[in-house]
C-alpha cells in the first residue's frame, strides 16, 4: 500500500461540512440554470461526496495521492464513488482501496444514501462490465473500467444503506 503523509489529510470538521453543503446547493442551481440551455447538466462533484462521507463515517479526507479517504480505524484507503443519476462510474487502471463507500445523491428530496460496500480492489476486480470482460481484465488492458455501481453491486449483492444525510436539514442519521 502506498504511504499516507499526515499533511494530505484533511478532518471534515462542522465548518468545512457547513461549506460543502452551501456549495452542493450552488452547484444544484448552476445545474438547473445549465439544464436549460443543453439536455444534460453538470456530474455531482466528487469534493461534494467525499467531504460528506468524511464526515457523516469519521474518516480523514486524502488530498494525496491513493484513495479518497482514510480511515482511522485500521488506516484503511477507502475509495468515494457518488452518482446522481443512473450512469456509469470508472476505475483506474491501477486503483487500490481497502473499502468502496457508493453515494446516491436524490436532488428532488436533497438526500443522499451512504453505501459502505464491503468491496476493496480484489473483489471489485472479479466483477463483469460487460458479458465478456471483468474490472481486473479491463484494468490490466490499461483501460478505465466503466458500470454502473447500484447494477452491479448495490443491488446484486443487496446492500442497504448504511447512513442518510439531509442536506436541507444538515443532519445524518445512521440507518
Amino acid at each position: 500500500m502506498t504511504k499516507i503523509k499526515d499533511y494530505d489529510l484533511i478532518t471534515v470538521d462542522e465548518h468545512r461540512i457547513q461549506t460543502t453543503i452551501d456549495v452542493y446547493f450552488q452547484w444544484k442551481t448552476l445545474d438547473i440554470m445549465l439544464s436549460t440551455l443543453s439536455t444534460r447538466g453538470i456530474n455531482f462533484p466528487s469534493e461534494i461526496s467525499e467531504n460528506i462521507v468524511c464526515y457523516t463515517c469519521g474518516y480523514f479526507l486524502n488530498k494525496g495521492s491513493s484513495g479518497d479517504a482514510i480511515d482511522p480505524n485500521g488506516n484503511r484507503i477507502i475509495e468515494i464513488k457518488g452518482s446522481s443519476s443512473t450512469g456509469p462510474s470508472s476505475f483506474s487502471p491501477s486503483e487500490r482501496f481497502d473499502e468502496l463507500v457508493f453515494v446516491k445523491l436524490n436532488k428532488q428530496n436533497d438526500t443522499l444514501l451512504i453505501y459502505l460496500t464491503g468491496i476493496n480492489n480484489v473483489s471489485l476486480g472479479s466483477i463483469y462490465v460487460n458479458a465478456t470482460e471483468t474490472v481486473l481484465e479491463q484494468q490490466l488492458a490499461g483501460r478505465r473500467p466503466r458500470f454502473n455501481i447500484e447494477d452491479k453491486i448495490i443491488k446484486p449483492f443487496n446492500i442497504k444503506p448504511s447512513f442518510l444525510f439531509d442536506l436541507r436539514k444538515r443532519t445524518f442519521t445512521p440507518l
